[in-house]
């Protein structure tokens, strides 16, 4: 008898009951062959043939190792070409196993309007282009111009004095019996550069007669070097320099230890000790002096504790980038530090984390005004630049308000 029921999509193990009758799985590309032990035929839509019925498979439960592809073959032999039509109908057009071309059904399958014969019907077309007349004009074409023809306006004629043309002046006459070198030192004194080389600029200035200024083309002579003498050495005490920080001396406000040859690692570290407990110098500088991270330390130790140091220069030293960290994170504590100079150390390369660690410490500094540092990272730099200028602003602000303020006092 035939099954009355819709049968559903097969989902569980290979053999199981489908409505109560007992089947067994197979599977073919995009479709699953289930073979039922009874004997029913096609109804609801669903193919019944010779005890198959077929149903679309999802993708994840593909597995072809037990298909029996010569009995499918068989089977699809049996059918008609309309049951084959539709059979195609069903088919998934997402499945990727089968070809682009078998993925949905032919939908232009049309029966010819009549026998087609293309050399019948080029011919065709090229004997009536050539018979068919052309279409005539409803009018001749006549060459015409329409609107206006644009004309320049006349340009405006200058009026010509011929009286101006017989004038003469005083300087006429004097550039006129003046020679070439004569005329090229008036116009190196009349600031004429391009007209001159350098040394005839620099000599009409000086008024030097011994030079010859020659003519336009004249070539500029090379003149010896100048003697520049080497800079003095720094003839700082050091001791007496520390001896004086130490009783707090008023009239020592800045302390200049730079490029000082030969300076021992106690001495620097007595001079810095001495800064701690100072509330004269302002100004300390240490620049080229063979620094290191030792020494360094107690420089963050003093900047906690110093309160009125307001520049502080170690440039040219051997500071690392950890150390160079520190004393940018020891002026949060005070922050009364304006001007800090820490460039051109031993670590030519800071690194992205100090580079960062150092931008984070001057952004919660409120007061420093100049940085010293050279960043290699863009978003450490441009946030440096921003907190500085972010400083400058409040203390501009900081005195239009005070000058305010005095004026309304003297009202």
């Amino acid at each position: 008898m035939p099954i009355h029921h819709r049968v559903y999509k097969w989902r569980d193990s290979s053999v199981g009951t489908v409505m109560g009758v007992q089947a067994e799985c197979r599977e073919y590309k995009s479709f699953v062959f289930i073979s039922l032990h009874d004997s029913f035929e096609l109804f609801n839509g669903c193919f019944l043939i010779h005890k198959i019925l077929i149903f679309k498979m999802s993708r994840m439960q593909r597995d072809f190792s037990n298909a029996d592809f010569d009995e499918i073959d068989a089977l699809l032999s049996q059918l008609t070409e309309e049951e084959l039509e539709t059979l195609a109908g069903e088919v998934d057009p997402d499945d990727p196993y089968l070809p682009p071309s078998e993925r949905c059904r032919d939908q232009t399958k049309k029966k010819p309007t009549g026998p087609y014969d293309r050399e019948k019907l080029l011919k065709f077309l090229e004997d009536q282009g050539k018979n068919e007349k052309d279409w005539e004009q409803n009018k001749e074409f006549i060459k015409e111009i329409r609107g206006k023809v644009w004309v320049p306006p006349p340009k405006p004629v200058q009026e010509e004095h011929p009286e101006l043309e017989h004038v003469t002046t005083e300087w006429d006459e004097i550039l006129s019996g003046a020679s070439e070198a004569e005329i090229v030192e008036l116009a190196a004194i009349l600031g004429f550069t391009g007209l001159v080389n350098q040394v005839q600029f620099h000599a009409a200035n000086k008024n030097d007669k011994h030079v010859s200024y020659g003519g336009w083309n004249a070539a500029a002579k090379s003149e010896p070097l100048k003697f520049v003498p080497p800079e003095p050495d720094n003839k700082t005490d050091v001791e007496e320099s520390i001896k004086r920080l130490k009783e707090n001396d008023p009239s020592l406000t800045e302390l200049n230890l730079n490029n000082i040859k030969n300076i021992s690692h106690e001495r620097m570290k007595q001079v810095i000790e001495a800064m701690r407990t100072n509330t004269n110098c302002k100004n300390l500088s240490m620049a080229n002096i063979d620094m290191p991270d030792s020494v360094a330390k107690t420089i963050v130790e003093m900047l906690e504790e110093n309160k009125t140091l307001l520049t502080l220069n170690i440039e040219s030293n051997l500071l690392t980038g950890l150390v160079i960290a520190d004393v940018c994170r020891a002026t949060l504590k005070n922050q009364t530090l304006i001007d800090l100079r820490l460039s051109n150390q031993r670590a030519q390369i800071l690194g992205t984390k100090i580079e960062m660690d150092i931008a984070n410490s001057v952004s919660q500094n409120s007061k420093l005004l100049r940085l010293g540092i050279h960043f290699n990272t863009l978003g450490p730099r441009a946030k440096v630049q921003d907190v500085l200028k972010r400083n400058w602003d409040n203390l501009r602000l900081k005195r239009i308000n005070e000058k305010g303020d005095k004026e309304e006092e003297d009202e």
